[in-house]
């Protein structure tokens, strides 16, 4: 290979390249395997499409999703339940999870001052169980329960993006091994150079999108579940026709706090920062400034200062007279 058939091949592939990663950087509109293989195979050849290119163009996007790929859903619950044992319901809770095959991701059992002012308690447990098996950990995670007090199911459909990223991953993977391909017949340390950054940029993008991949196909198998555990003890609550000072007096300490934290907070920030910030200024601009006043204000009392008067000189006395 010639040194200029070499660095025409290496602009052409650059420019190729570009344009592949600008589309692949929108995941609502990927570029197709084919075109993108075709684009590296062909050279200039893909850049002159012929008049039927995009009927081709959809025929390749349709083979690379098929119209019947499963869907890719991540679902997750949140509950609040009340227990009369929170640490004997989270441990249950755990080893449920480990008997679906699924693991627990954090588990925390608590002592909380209740609204009646009774140490008592509480508990929260996250738990990951297999996508299939979901419901039948709810239904068991209710049954549990003295009273059910929130549940919240979420479901999030990932299929169109985990489809965008394997098309990119495909056409990243040819875009990879065709900058592989011309490295080892680069032959000039200037064009080894310039492939080798593209290449590493390339595998870059590659490491992304296999990781955003195995993220989303991770979720979707493993649904994750949290659940927050509240003594029955303390969920009873005074109700007086329809009023519940308990859960007034809960609110009014939640407010006292908040205040409280706050009031802290600006007390630590004028201590900390506030003061030490306008004593350095201080020092920095107060005292030339001041040493500036006391200059300018001597010399302009120098200069305005009343002059002495000198006292008045002595009329002198008239000669004698010569008649005397």
């Amino acid at each position: 290979m010639t040194s200029s058939k070499r660095i025409l091949s290496l602009a052409l592939l650059l420019t190729l390249l570009g344009a592949l990663l600008a589309g692949c950087a929108q995941q609502k509109a990927p570029l197709p395997e084919a075109v993108g293989r075709d684009a590296m195979e062909n050279g200039a050849a893909s850049l002159a499409m012929p008049a039927n290119a995009p009927a081709a163009k959809s025929a390749a996007f349709q083979d690379a999703v098929p119209e019947e790929a499963p869907r890719l859903v991540i679902r997750n619950a949140d509950l609040e339940i009340v227990v009369d044992d929170p640490a004997q319901a989270a441990d249950a809770i755990s080893k449920m999870a480990a008997s679906m095959g699924g693991f627990v991701v954090s588990s925390k059992v608590y002592e909380s001052t209740s609204a009646s002012g009774v140490q008592l308690l509480y508990g929260s447990v996250t738990v990951r169980v297999p996508a299939e098996k979901f419901q039948e950990a709810i239904g068991q995670i209710e049954a549990l329960a003295v009273r059910v007090e929130r549940k919240d199911i979420t479901g999030k459909d990932v299929t169109e993006e985990y489809v965008d990223l394997q098309a990119r991953l495909k056409n990243l993977e040819a875009a990879r091994d065709e900058l592989q391909r011309l490295m080892r017949d680069a032959t000039n340390t200037e064009d080894v150079l310039a492939v080798y950054r593209e290449l590493t940029q390339v595998q870059g993008e590659i490491e992304q999108v296999k990781g955003r991949i195995k993220y989303l196909k991770t979720s979707a198998a493993m649904s994750a579940i949290s659940v927050r555990l509240t003594p029955s003890a303390a969920a009873k609550t005074v109700s007086i026709g329809g009023w519940h000072p308990s859960g007034v007096a809960k609110d009014a300490l939640v407010m006292l706090a908040r205040t409280l934290r706050g009031l802290l907070n600006l007390v630590i920030w004028v201590v900390i920062y506030l003061i030490p910030t306008f004593l350095a200024l201080g020092i920095v601009f107060g005292l030339p400034a001041w040493g500036f006043y006391r200059l300018a204000r001597r010399w302009w009392r120098k200069r305005h200062a009343p002059q002495p008067q000198e006292p008045p000189t002595p009329a002198a006395a008239p000669p004698p007279s010569e008649n005397t």
